[in-house]
């Protein structure tokens, strides 16, 4: 009952939700081989794009976005637990003109950014 009764019961759920971060040099490397400037998303993209561990589907990724704070691209994707470990490296899809390709993913710990000054106590 309580905290603990929720805790336990988080630990049983097969699925969780985690941040990416996306190798960007990778999706550098895929533009450059069109001869073509990296494209940056103005939003995050909703479209939910497959991620893959060793070649097989283990996730999705339910939104993607450039951050400006963090100068990376990220996402947030819902995946079995045994690929939901920090540290992690997983392959994305990402589609360039058309073309289905993958790019490495690091698994990071939610939330992506948090500073001291927003739980920081004020001294009075």
């Amino acid at each position: 009952m309580g905290r603990e009764a929720l805790v336990q019961e988080a630990k049983k759920t097969e699925r969780a939700l985690v941040g990416l971060e996306i190798n960007w040099n990778e999706v550098e490397a895929l533009y450059d081989k069109l001869k073509m400037a990296p494209q940056v998303p103005s939003m995050a993209s909703r479209v939910a794009v497959p991620v893959y561990r060793r070649g097989r589907q283990v996730g999705k990724a339910t939104s993607t976005t450039w951050s400006p704070t963090l100068k990376k691209m990220i996402a947030l994707a819902c995946m079995g637990r045994e690929s939901a470990t920090a540290g992690t490296t997983l392959s994305i899809e990402m589609t360039v003109e058309a073309v289905r390709n993958t790019v490495s993913a690091r698994v990071v710990p939610l939330p992506f950014f948090n500073p001291p000054r927003k739980t920081a106590v004020p001294v009075i």
